[in-house]
Order: C-alpha cells, then structure tokens, then sequence
C-alpha cells in the first residue's frame, strides 16, 4: 500500500536505477516478512515525496483505516517538525495508542535521482530504514528508562540498530561492498563521538567487532530472527559501559579542541595519542580506530582529503599497524605484562596423598 500526502508532481529524467517508490514499497513488504508481529501495524513515511508506504494497515489493531493513514501522518508530531527542520535526522518511533510502529524518513534525495536513484543512494537509504526498523522490531532496539538526549540508556538501542543495519548490509551487497555514508564507519561514529559530543550514538566499538568478524559469518544463511539475535548479541557484547564513554569523552578532550581550528594537526595530535607507549587500553583502542578509516583512503569521514604528506601519513600506518598488530594479539592483557612461554598447565598443582574425613 501506498499513499501520498500531496498530488504535486515533477517531470523525472530518464530513471538509472530503481526509483524511490520501487525502493519503499519493497522495504515495506520485506520488513513485514522479516518481522510478521508488525503486520498492519507499521508505516514507513518518505518526507521527499510525502509518501507514505505499508505492506497493510490492521484497521482492528490500530482503528485506522487505509483511507486516514495520509491525515493521521499529516497531522504527527514528527511530520510537522521534520517540515520545519529538513536536516532533521530520520527517526522510528511507537504510538502506544494506535498500536502503531513508525518510520520517518528524512534523508534528502534530490529530485533529479529520485525516479532513478544510484547504488550509492540506495545503499545509504536502506541503511537508515534498517536502523529505524531495528529500535521498533528487535528487542532492546527501543531505548528504556531515558531521562535525556544524552542519556547512556540510549546507547544500547542505537547500537542494536547499528548492528543490525550493519549485518543486512552485507547480507544484501557482501563483505566487500563498502556502504559510502557516515552511519556504517566506525570512525565515523567515532569523530561525531568526539567533535559533536554525540555519546548516544557511540557504536564504533560495536560495527568494528562486526567488521572483524563479518567473514567469519554465512550471512546468506542467517534467517530474519537470527539475524535480529545476532545484532543484538554483537551490541551486548561490545558497546562500551558508561564508564568508559565517559573516561574516553574526557581524555579526547584537547584533541576536540584541535580539530576545531587545525583538522591537520588534530590528526597529528590523534597520531601522537594513538602512538604514546603510555595509552591505555581504551585510549589506544579508540584513537586506533578513528585513524583507521582515515589513513585508509586519505580522507576524513566528510571525503575532505588530509593535507599531510604522503611519507608522514605511511610512516604513521606502519607504526600503527606494528602496534595494532600486538594490541589485536594481546587483547585485555595490552601492554600488561605477559609470559612469553607460558608453563604448561599442571606443573602448578599440588598433590595430597593424605585423607580428609568430615568433620
């Protein structure tokens, strides 16, 4: 199903890939399979075309019918604010009353794509929808007990929604197939962690694990509910506690401030932490990681290039890479000390030839 908010309509040029609707509809009707508890409860809504797009909508579950989804919309608190704000970040969230799971989205497509929209582009839509459908679908994907924008509590759902976009990406284009947008980079996540004081959104930690492992897993077998448990898994297991959020927030702290006037020496400044024999656990796993995307390709997450020469940046990724190498190999016990040959299990038990009765 399909409805649309306004009978306004453009001239489209001749259409290079699938076109927004084609894209919608699709996903509507897949997240229903994926998901059967969401049948006739869930809208997706495109604020580009003003469209509103649903496999179905369960006039006894929710007391709408088909011909009232455009003005409930219309009407929605989300709808007006996103009309009002265009940057405004795409969103999900629940009608209690309605019984009803809803998407927003909000990623600008421009006219001229949106009869044919690029790889690139579809890429980056499905991504987001994924994430959204992830906080209304999957278990601990809708954060609880939130007492702010800001509050650590919200991390758990943003990171359940990472991972699952994450997975559903290689699922649908392969390990090797790079989605090009702000959302899949760990260093992505990582620098809006620390320029814009984003914690919330903080998952780096959990999309570099996936990452690791992404060609240790036949995403082609997974079914729709293991794929679900699996993204939660991975946001259980590596979103970092509170307390290191904090600790990290603080001890990048000066490079913030760097990066605010000189990116260039913010780099040199993140390179000198990342290198320091002194760095932590944390400090070292962080700062590895937001340089790893960068040196990568030369660029930073905004497809600026880095004014540094070429000699000083491959110096920095031999180094790094000497240093990730023993810190990917050590584990927790980084920079701890650590036998080199351990003993051989046994040579440390003692023996008792001696009898113990109760007393």
């Amino acid at each position: 199903m399909q409805s649309s908010l306004s009978s306004s309509s453009q001239a489209a040029p001749a259409p290079k890939g699938r076109s927004l609707s084609e894209i919608f509809n699709e996903f509507a009707h897949d997240a229903v399979a994926r998901f059967p508890h969401l049948k006739g409860q869930i809208l997706i809504v495109d604020m580009d075309e003003k469209k509103v797009y649903a496999e179905s909508v369960d006039k006894q579950k929710t007391g709408l019918a088909r011909e009232d989804v455009p003005d409930y919309i219309s009407n929605h608190q989300l709808y007006k604010e996103m009309e009002r704000n265009k940057a405004m970040s795409s969103a999900a969230t629940r009608d209690e009353k309605r019984n009803l799971m809803l998407v927003f989205m909000n990623e600008s497509v421009s006219p001229a794509e949106r009869a044919g929209v690029s790889k690139e582009t579809e890429q980056h839509l499905l991504y987001v929808m994924d994430h959204e459908l992830a906080h209304n679908a999957i278990k601990d994907g809708a954060s609880r007990d939130v007492q702010s924008a800001y509050d650590y509590n919200i991390l758990l759902g943003e990171s359940v929604a990472d991972a699952y976009a994450q997975i559903r990406h290689y699922q649908r284009y392969g390990v090797d197939e790079y989605a090009h947008n702000k959302y899949v980079s760990p260093g992505g996540r990582a620098e809006n962690f620390i320029l814009s004081g984003d914690s919330v959104h903080f998952t780096s930690f959990v999309l570099e694990a996936i990452n690791k492992q992404k060609d240790k897993i036949d995403f082609d077998k997974l079914t729709p509910q293991q794929t679900a448990d699996l993204a939660r898994r991975f946001a259980l297991e590596y979103m970092p506690p509170k307390r290191v959020v904090q600790d990290i927030s603080f001890a990048f702290a000066p490079i913030r401030n760097i990066f605010r006037f000189n990116k260039e020496e913010g780099v040199k400044a993140l390179v000198s932490k990342a290198l320091d024999p002194k760095a932590d656990y944390y400090t070292f796993k962080f700062a590895s990681l937001w340089l790893k995307d960068m040196l990568a390709t030369g660029t930073y997450p905004d497809g600026r290039p880095i004014q540094l020469p070429r000699q000083y940046l491959d110096d920095v990724v031999a180094k790094l890479k000497t240093r990730t190498e023993k810190f990917e190999n050590d584990g927790l016990l980084f920079d701890m000390p650590i036998v080199q040959k351990p003993k051989p299990p046994g040579n440390n038990v003692v023996s008792f030839n001696r009898s113990f009765k109760a007393a």
